[in-house]
């Protein structure tokens, strides 16, 4: 018993100094001047985002979506999991809304895929509500933010 108790106060002890803080991810411009990327560090994930209007699906429920179009291209060296609940939009008033309840409802969703390095998949991302995207972020499949970019 004591043994666990050492244990458990070494590992809290050990926690306590760890800072699990994490630094916002960094918005990609909608449409970024040459010099401007030049100076820049490459990201890994990059992300091209422009608000679209989608065809809705059979399976529409009938109500306002906000959409927007999106191209996801992996720059780093290892394999990048995509998935349309990866996403989310967040409008020009700052309300993040979530893309999952309205998965079904419209045409062109962005694939479930794999990309290897330096492939990219397009497809459409949209939320519930009549609202203007101003920024689409992507999570990993750890649900870490990945990255972020304006909506142009």
């Amino acid at each position: 018993m004591r043994i666990l108790i050492a244990a458990t106060g070494i590992t809290a002890l050990a926690l306590a100094g760890c800072n699990t803080s994490t630094d916002p991810t960094p918005v990609q411009a909608a449409s970024p001047n040459k010099a401007a990327a030049a100076k820049k560090k490459a990201t890994p994930i990059k992300l091209a985002a422009k608000r679209a209007q989608a065809a809705k699906s059979i399976l529409s429920d009938g109500g306002a979506l906000s959409c927007v179009r999106v191209t996801v291209t992996n720059r780093s060296k290892k394999n990048l999991e995509v998935n349309p609940l990866y996403f989310s939009i967040t409008d020009t008033k700052g309300t993040k809304h979530d893309v999952s309840s309205a998965l079904g409802d419209y045409e062109g969703q962005i694939d479930t895929t794999t990309l290897a390095p330096g492939e990219n998949a397009k497809g459409m991302v949209c939320a519930k509500g009549a609202f203007t995207p101003k920024v689409l972020a992507m999570t990993n499949e750890l649900l870490s933010e990945a990255a972020r970019a304006e909506v142009s």
